[in-house]
């Protein structure tokens, strides 16, 4: 029955990465589009998400739409009033929860409730709440979940139904603990075992591989309910450099491009996708200018929203990486810079500085005039309807009881066993 469902699966998975070849952005003019009109009979036919989106849009001030594009951490010492002024204060759209933050399960389920029931308060939308929970190498997991292996492991074992499972049964754990957003997995392609960074981290070395493996813990993740976020859009493999401490520079063309680094990203596009993560990454015979992606008009607009057609959110690696940082412009400049190119939420995972830095860029900018009022609308619309599409809230989903017996349970551990066979290895749950 396995190995039907991995066949089943490998087929379809196959259908749509042979059709991932990335067109060209089209050129030349355009005829002029004329102006829309007003048609209520077209109002009575909108989606109706579309429409609770809208008028979710209409009754917040321009303070809740700047926060909704902020993810942030904070140390694991913060005091509940530090916390309590993210949400009141600067209304972030959600936050990135480190091992730092929580000892154990229960002090993991403890803060997810109390970030969810002081945002219930005072704010319009729900949180995000977040982790880099990819299994192996990059696992937040408290002990006592099941820690499933690095991707490169899964990847050759070569079972996209037990990939589909892995994702799936991590979704489960995730969401017992009151986590709604997943920052995995990693769809970058690596050949080379001098990307220290990524090599065990990635699926494998072409891009069936990953597309076939990332699409199948993708599809995992969000069957229950939890948004996954792949990264490094537009793709890290091809270095050996860090974007932790550096910008990398990849001298990629187009064609090779078009034809292996997008190949998963289009492909989990295709299968549906609300959030991508992209990465501080410079491909300079690309895009001249040597930005890195989370900067560049180029790949935040022509390459991921025409080219590969996405209509979610675009969501940058963390800012306080050197890869972004470095820039001989300040952080207000940078965020000004990305945002308009294209970016709709910034990651921000330590600095409480640097945090209330780019909240305030962001609200000057709207106000002096630098981010347009339909700039704005535009992302925060994205973000309104990832969250309404995923049915996001901020009551916990399980009741402590319910969620402990579900974390690190006997048929979660079932299922890493069965992985870990196919693996060649036994990985104990952690």
């Amino acid at each position: 029955m396995k190995r039907l469902f991995s066949i089943v699966i490998v087929v379809l998975i196959l259908l749509i990465a042979a059709s991932c070849t990335v067109p060209d952005v089209s050129e030349g003019n355009t005829p002029p589009v004329p102006p829309a009109q007003s048609d209520p009979e077209a109002e009575d036919r909108k989606d109706p998400l579309e429409a609770k989106a809208e008028s979710l849009l209409v009754g917040m001030t321009i303070e809740e739409k700047a926060g909704q594009l902020l993810i942030v951490g904070f140390p694991g010492d913060t005091k509940k009033e530090a916390l309590q002024d993210y949400i009141d204060r600067l209304k972030v759209s959600g936050f990135i929860l480190f091992s730092r933050n929580y000892t154990d399960f229960d002090s993991l389920y403890a803060l997810a409730r109390s970030l969810k029931e002081m945002n219930s308060l005072n704010n319009p939308l729900p949180l995000f709440i977040s982790i880099d929970e990819e299994g192996g190498t990059v696992s937040r997991l408290p002990k006592g979940g099941t820690r499933f292996p690095d991707a490169r492991k899964v990847g050759k074992a070569g079972e996209p139904g037990l990939t589909y499972k892995a994702g799936q049964t991590i979704a489960k754990e995730l969401k017992a603990a009151g986590i709604n957003l997943n920052f995995a997995p990693v769809l970058d392609i690596v050949e080379s075992g001098e990307n220290k960074l990524l090599i065990k981290r990635s699926y494998g070395s072409t891009p069936e591989v990953v597309s076939l493996h990332g699409t199948s813990f993708i599809s995992g993740l969000q069957s229950e309910g939890v948004t996954a976020v792949p990264k490094h859009f537009p793709g890290h493999g091809n270095t050996n450099q860090d974007s932790h401490s550096t910008l990398p520079v990849i001298d990629t063309d187009k064609a090779a491009m078009q034809s292996r680094e997008l190949v998963p990203f289009k492909a989990a596009i295709d299968a549906g996708l609300d959030a991508v993560m992209v990465g501080h990454i410079a491909f300079p015979k690309l895009d001249p200018t040597g930005l890195p992606a989370s900067m560049s008009s180029y790949f935040l607009t022509d390459v991921l929203r025409k080219d590969l057609g996405f209509g979610g959110i675009s969501i940058s690696d963390d800012i306080e990486m050197q890869g972004y940082i470095s820039s001989k412009d300040t952080v207000e400049e940078c965020v000004i810079s990305s945002f308009n190119a294209g970016l709709d939420i910034f990651l921000i995972g330590h600095t409480k500085a640097i945090q209330d830095q780019v909240y305030k860029a962001l609200l000057d900018g709207c106000r002096d005039g630098r981010i347009s009022e339909e700039r704005l609308n535009e992302s925060v619309l994205r973000i309104i309807k990832a969250k309404l599409k995923n049915g996001l809230t901020d009551a916990m989903e399980y009741e402590i009881e319910e969620a402990k017996r579900i974390f690190g349970s006997d048929e979660h551990k079932a299922i890493l066993e069965e992985l870990n066979g196919d693996t060649g290895t036994f990985l104990l749950s952690r």
